[in-house]
């Protein structure tokens, strides 16, 4: 659908109202002649004589004063005819210089998606073959950080664990020095 106020529209408006004007002129010098050779009254020749040379003498003058319209309007329609051109070239740079970006994004997350793939399979087998050492770790700093009178919500919120499971290591480590002292 053609815009209002798009290039193609005023190029468009500027060819038909040259032609109109062709046409409007090629009628009236029609309608001229017609004037003048339709006459066969040899009285009206002669007094139409003055008339004719002065019709034709305006008809040259309206010639005259439309040339310079017509001739700037093709220009007008030329420079449009180029500038269309040339934004559609820009368009056509700027929409293969989106299509690379584009292309390049779509690289960038198919890479990141299989790093983060490989990255989440080294985690797996870490976890694996860490994760009794390392429950045995945590407790030993759940232990360590409480003697050194840490709370329950610090020690929770420096390993990133919850606070059930931190008060209940402390809870037990209470309970199995509590039973060593009972037993000697």
């Amino acid at each position: 659908m053609i815009e209002l106020f798009s290039l193609e529209f005023w190029i468009a408006v500027l060819f038909i109202i040259n032609f109109i004007l062709v046409i409007f002129l090629f009628l009236f010098v029609k309608k001229i002649n017609r004037l003048n050779l339709g006459e066969p009254d040899q009285k009206l020749f002669d007094d139409g004589n003055k008339e004719l040379k002065q019709v034709s003498g305006s008809a040259s003058d309206i010639m005259e004063l439309l040339e310079p319209l017509v001739k700037e309007s093709r220009k007008a329609a030329i420079s449009f005819d180029e500038q269309i051109k040339e934004k559609k070239r820009l368009l056509k740079e700027l929409n293969d210089a989106l299509d690379s970006r584009v292309i390049s994004i779509n690289l960038l997350l198919s890479r990141a998606d299989a790093l983060q793939k490989k990255l989440e399979e080294r985690k797996i087998q870490f976890n694996l073959n860490s994760s009794s050492n390392s429950v045995l770790d945590q407790q030993n700093q759940i232990i360590e950080m409480y003697n050194q009178n840490f709370d329950i919500d610090s020690i929770a919120q420096r390993l990133a664990i919850p606070k059930g499971e931190v008060q209940l290591v402390i809870d037990l480590k209470k309970k199995f020095v509590a039973m060593e002292k009972d037993g000697r």
